[in-house]
Parts: structure tokens; sequence; C-alpha cells
């Protein structure tokens, strides 16, 4: 019986399958140097645009220590730079510093990536699934911000 609740959780098949695809995309960009996290916070910069770390922290669902320690290390490597914000004197906007070369390198190994662990699945499947997903993050996002 237990294990039957175990193969129905939703949740364990979504931590399950985080797991899996960071697996595969850490071991795809681990000639770059950059950690799976490290790309993905790279693609929100390159796609979203330049933000602060409050903005960035919500759309990444990160806890600020750890989005901190990250682009410490990023800005280390010199991936990030932190700007002043024109609007706010106390805050950062962080931009992405990486060459066009580099970056057409990584996506195109996130896109490698993503093929490997999306490819069995129909157009329409994989449309469907991040229609579903993103249902559930929006509908969880004001509890898992709540204090």
């Amino acid at each position: 019986m237990q294990g039957n609740r175990l193969d129905a959780s939703l949740a364990n098949a979504v931590v399950r399958l985080f797991r899996l695809v960071n697996r595969v995309h850490n071991r795809g960009l681990q000639p770059t140097g950059l950690s799976a996290e490290q790309a993905h916070l790279l693609t929100v910069l390159w796609f979203r645009g330049p933000m602060t770390m409050g903005q960035l922290q919500r759309q990444l669902a990160l806890s600020s220590a750890t989005l901190t320690g990250a682009i410490d290390r990023m800005e280390a490597q010199g991936l990030v730079r932190r700007v002043p914000s024109p609007d706010d004197k106390r805050a950062f906007v962080l931009e992405p510093k990486t060459t066009a070369k580099k970056r057409a390198h990584i996506e195109a190994i996130l896109d490698d990536g993503e093929a490997t662990c999306f490819g069995m699945l129909a157009a329409s499947e994989r449309k469907q699934l991040l229609t579903l997903i993103d249902k559930c993050a929006t509908a969880l996002e004001p509890t898992a911000a709540a204090r």
C-alpha cells in the first residue's frame, strides 16, 4: 500500500524529474565550468533582461542566501556583474557578462539536454506538460512566498 502512495505522488515524481534533468544538464555543462543552476540563472538574465536580486530571487524561487552565494561565485568567474540600479540607489541590477559565442555554446548544451530529457514527448505533449507545470507553479507561488 505504501509503495502505491509513493508511486502515485506527483510531488515525488516532479522532484525525481528535476534531479534527473539537473544531472543531464550538469553533465553537459561540465566542460564550460558552469553548473545547471548557473546556466539557468544566466538564461533568465539573457531572456528577461537585467534585474535586481529580489526580482531574480522571485523568478528562480531561490532563497536570498542561496542566490547571493551563486551570484558572488558567478561574479568572481566574470559571468555576471552588479551595476547600480537607476531606479533605486540602494539596489544593484544584475547583468549577464558573457560573450555571444559562450552564450550560444551554453544555449546549445541546454537545448541538447532538453532534447534528451523531453525528446520522447510529442510537441503537443511538451506544450501540455509545460502548461500544467506553470499552472501548479503559479498556484503555489503565494504559499511558497509566505513566511
